[in-house]
């Protein structure tokens, strides 16, 4: 039987085994991994830590084990590497773990799960990467911003190309950076922030008032799932990303609309618009993934919304599918399938998935989105489009090139729906007046996202 010092480790092994090998999902896998088991909320914590931090780090770790394997990473067994890269991080990354501790846990788990033997090799290498520590992150070369940040080349590389180097870096630091967890609270079941904040107490949670979105709170340094709060079971908030919020207000939905969004879930923005409508009028939420959309219909009966009607439709074929939907909306969502990348720092298994080849697949998919949901634009109406990446041709370069063939169509300032501390930002103010705004990590502490507010015009 494992030890019971060791349950943590090897259960963060078994996730990263399952994300690192066999392209799992590191969210749903330490759902899976957590839901029921005996760890303490400490041992969960530092099972989520080295999880996360392991696979946000793993570029930077595997190029400084590199030297001190005869043959490389990729030659040795799968559980040999996982115990390697999970030991690392813990060795130069890891806070309050001792070097000693970190290299004597990690060979002790080798022997449970590796080849015989293969934990002398381990205990050998993490020794010396160990007797180095910093100076080890230090001789990562100046030009190796992909290395240092870790990145996949061709992501650094795209980075460099938009932003400049100096900004880039800039950007890859502020992804390293572990993001605080924020909430939102349903107006329906909780007065103000403050009731909220006690529910949480009660839960354990501490959390405290967002400094720009007066609506949001924060739960610092929170890696915990608290969808399993009785505060959330009971609906009082959602959780979302600042970022994510602002596609609320800045669609500004009245009372009464008709609203289709194209691209729904899990249903996030879908019941923010919702309840931004006081639950009245009529939203169609669409998704071409049945499991996920089933997501939204979860989200909204937990939120005691009603106006929401879940269906299953693939929108770029939208033009095509005429029955069920009305002919025309007051407000069209296009919160459509990306790259991701201004989640690098809360989804760390992008850093392992996207490549540039996807990013250049997905424009054909946000074109198709963006023509077929243009349609159901009444005449006077809105469309919003956001995306969760900071890749211009995504965002920008995707909205110039629609209004070229849409004449019909143009931006709408939004400025005066924005938070005013975010305005503060000279960028985000220029931007937002003229109708599409990139935020970007490093300078808002916030997810890097893209808006657009566009209107047809009557």
């Amino acid at each position: 039987m494992t030890p019971k010092q060791d349950l943590a480790r090897n259960t963060a092994y078994r996730c990263l085994f399952e994300v690192l090998e066999n392209q799992g999902y590191s969210n749903l896998v330490l759902k899976q991994e957590l839901s029921g088991s005996s760890l303490s909320e400490k041992e969960r914590s530092f099972v989520t830590a080295m999880v996360y931090g392991t696979v946000t780090r793993v570029y930077t770790i595997d190029f400084l084990l590199a030297p001190y394997l005869k043959k490389g990473l990729e030659s040795l067994d799968a559980s040999v590497r996982t115990c390697l890269r999970m030991g690392a991080w813990q060795v130069l990354f890891a806070y309050g773990v001792k070097e000693y501790a970190a290299v004597s846990a990690t060979v002790d788990l080798a022997r449970n799960v590796c080849p015989k033997g293969a934990e002398s090799m381990v205990n050998a290498v993490l020794r010396k990467l160990s007797s180095e520590g910093e100076d080890a992150l230090s001789k990562i070369p100046a030009k190796k911003t992909d290395v240092r940040y870790s990145l996949k080349s061709e992501i650094a590389g795209c980075l460099n190309k938009w932003y400049g180097k100096e900004k880039a870096e800039r950007i890859m630091e502020a992804f390293l950076e572990i993001p605080d967890v924020t909430v939102r609270p349903n107006a329906f079941r909780v007065k103000n922030n403050e009731d909220l904040i006690v529910e949480l107490k009660n839960d354990g949670i501490e959390a405290i008032q967002d400094p720009v979105v007066s609506e949001a709170l924060d739960i610092p340094g929170n890696r915990m799932d608290i969808s399993d709060s009785s505060a959330y079971r009971k609906g009082l908030f959602s959780v979302q990303s600042l970022s994510a919020m602002l596609v609320g207000y800045v669609a500004s939905p009245e009372k009464g609309w008709s609203v289709l969004d194209t691209c729904s879930a899990p249903g996030g923005k879908t019941a923010h618009l919702a309840e931004l409508m006081d639950n009245e009028g009529h939203i169609d939420a669409l998704d071409a993934n049945d499991i996920r959309l089933k997501m939204v219909d979860e989200t909204a009966e937990r939120l005691g919304l009603s106006i929401i009607s879940t269906m299953h439709y693939d929108c770029t074929y939208l033009k095509d599918e005429k029955e069920k939907l009305l002919p025309e909306y007051d407000l069209v969502l296009c919160d459509v399938p990306c790259s991701g990348l201004g989640l690098l720092h809360r989804k760390p298994d992008i850093r392992l998935s996207m490549t540039y080849e996807k990013m250049q697949s997905l424009l054909q998919v946000q074109e198709s989105i963006l023509e077929n949901s243009c349609l159901r634009v009444k005449n006077g109406g809105c469309l919003i489009y956001s995306t969760c990446t900071i890749n211009p041709n995504e965002n920008e370069n995707r909205i110039d090139a629609f209004l070229t063939a849409h004449p019909d169509f143009e931006c709408v300032p939004f400025d005066d729906k924005l938070p005013k501390n975010l305005l503060s930002n000279p960028r985000l103010l220029s931007q937002s007046k003229e109708g599409k705004m990139t935020i970007l990590p490093d300078e808002e502490g916030m997810d890097g996202f893209f808006i657009a507010k566009l209107r047809r015009r009557s």
